[in-house]
């Protein structure tokens, strides 16, 4: 326990005092960042919100929201499948006429 503890402390004090650790925080963040980023995107919100993903508070939030609140992207899709619909119905009525 206390070795775990030892390794644990050493490991975060070479992060947080060697440039080395400090490149590969930002990194971390970076790619946080930027994974976060994508995934809002791709559901249709706006890439930005991804910076509040490094608030912790914020960041639960928004997974609550991801999760429960419908998505930009299944709202445009719903509404371009009622058009072709319509456009399947109008082009069988018109081919039966």
């Amino acid at each position: 326990m206390e070795r775990t503890e030892e390794l644990l402390r050493g490991g975060l004090e070479w992060l947080l005092r060697s440039e080395t650790g400090h490149a590969l925080a930002l990194a971390t963040l970076l790619g946080y960042v930027l994974v976060w980023w994508r995934i809002l995107t791709r559901v249709g919100y706006p890439g930005p919100l991804s910076v509040l993903m490094l608030v912790p508070p914020f960041a639960l939030v928004m997974w609550a929201y991801l999760a429960f609140a419908p998505w930009p992207v299944r709202r445009e899709l719903t509404a371009l499948r009622k058009v072709q619909r319509v456009v399947h119905q109008a082009e069988r009525r018109r081919l039966s006429a």
